[in-house]
């Protein structure tokens, strides 16, 4: 039985469970110091990393082939320089991003041909291991399936294979020891045959890949396309009043989690119909989009527009309290449309617009906010349109624009 208290027994459990969480942040950081923290990059230094393990096994085994004499101590020794050059040379040109400017970003290329190098120069210093060697030199053409394009792939191919060929020709030519023509023609042979058909392989799943990246770009593009037809309107490029209610029932949530209040405003273009009738529906068409335009320009960039139905639009005002701030903002924009020439056809058409706001209260449904704001639209209309009436409230005479000093 312990003679420590309860409260000690606690703050060693604590500290007990604590311990896990600091050792995976500690880890955490080292990680992000090796490979960095931005996804892209640390892609590429992870991917990078794998050939540095093979390095340094290999150094080990250039160690481990001075020790029992299958290769001089000054061979070996040049090996683990050319070895300790492919290890430090491209990690710092990758992790500090430097790479990201080439095509190759992670420097495959580069690596995979001195990896080859340093293969294939072992093969001429190191006799008991040139099977191996060989196969290692296939090996390490995988390092390319994933990441390099069809010439890149080619080249790689065509670097490795010459190299090979030149340093089996070195060999015979000088009549090295240990070296026996006609095997090591056979291994010669067989790992070119091994590498070109990779490097096939390669370029078809580099080609497959390619087409495949094609396909999602153009199916993001479609999907972004379906979007834009489902919430914006196809003449004025606004939102439409589906995705407006969405809108307006986000901001009734986030009016009840924050308290923040937000009003709305019923707009609807004056005498539209006669512009229709006696100027056509294409003039039409251009007196909604110059109205659709002009107030984007003139509301707030936290303000959203949308066209409601027909000549009716609707503005969501985030954060408005006061329903007076709500009416200067849409009489703000009458003085910016009444200037206005909407269309090129008929350079001297002028048009205006009525309006009705209404401020949300917490507690009542977005429909009867809007129907609030619509109330107030059509007193603006029997009052003598041009005007903005609030909703809700007693408000003063309904002065059009033309009226206006």
């Amino acid at each position: 039985m312990s003679n420590k208290p309860d409260d000690i027994d606690d703050i060693d459990d604590a500290e007990a469970s604590a311990r896990p969480a600091r050792r995976q942040g500690w880890m955490a950081r080292v990680g992000d110091l090796v490979v960095g923290t931005h996804p892209q990059l640390r892609s590429r230094v992870s991917y990078g990393l794998h050939p540095i393990l093979i390095y340094i096994a290999w150094c080990a085994v250039h160690a481990y082939s001075a020790q029992v004499g299958y290769m001089t101590m000054g061979a070996a020794t040049f090996m683990i320089v050319h070895n300790g050059i492919g290890m430090v040379a491209f990690y710092p040109l990758v992790r500090s991003g430097y790479s990201a400017r080439f095509q190759d970003s992670g420097l495959i290329l580069p690596q995979i041909v001195w990896a080859a190098s340093s293969t294939i120069i072992c093969y001429a210093l190191n006799a008991p291991l040139r099977a191996a060697l060989m196969q290692m030199l296939c090996f390490i053409h995988l390092f390319g399936l994933f990441t390099l394009r069809p010439r890149q792939l080619t080249i790689v191919a065509a670097a490795t294979i010459g190299m090979l060929v030149t340093m089996f020709g070195v060999m015979a030519a000088l009549g090295a020891p240990h070296f026996e023509v006609g095997q090591e023609l056979f291994k010669v042979v067989f790992a070119c045959l091994i590498i070109v058909l990779l490097t096939r392989m390669s370029i078809r799943h580099s080609l497959a890949r390619g087409k495949m990246s094609a396909q999602k770009k153009e199916l993001a593009i479609a999907v972004a396309k379906v979007a834009e037809l489902v919430t914006r309107d196809t003449l004025t490029g606004l939102f439409n009043r589906m995705h407006m209610q969405e809108l307006l029932m986000q901001e009734v949530t986030r009016q009840g989690r924050t308290g923040k209040a937000f009003c709305v405003a019923m707009i609807d273009l004056d005498h539209f119909k006669k512009i229709n009738d006696v100027h056509g529906h294409h003039v039409g068409d251009d007196v909604l989009c110059s109205f659709a335009r002009d107030a984007e320009h003139s509301l707030r960039e936290t303000d959203t527009i949308a066209r409601w139905g027909g000549e009716e639009f609707l503005v969501l005002m985030r954060e408005t309290t006061l329903v007076d701030d709500a009416k200067l903002a849409i009489d703000r924009v009458r003085k910016i449309t009444a200037g206005s020439a909407p269309s090129e056809a008929v350079p001297s058409l002028r048009f205006s617009f009525s309006a009705g706001v209404a401020r949300h209260v917490d507690g009542q449904s977005i429909d009867q906010t809007t129907e609030l704001a619509d109330a107030a639209l059509y007193a603006a209309k029997h009052a003598g349109r041009s005007c903005t009436v609030i909703g809700g409230v007693q408000s003063t005479p309904c002065v059009p624009t033309s009226e206006m000093g």
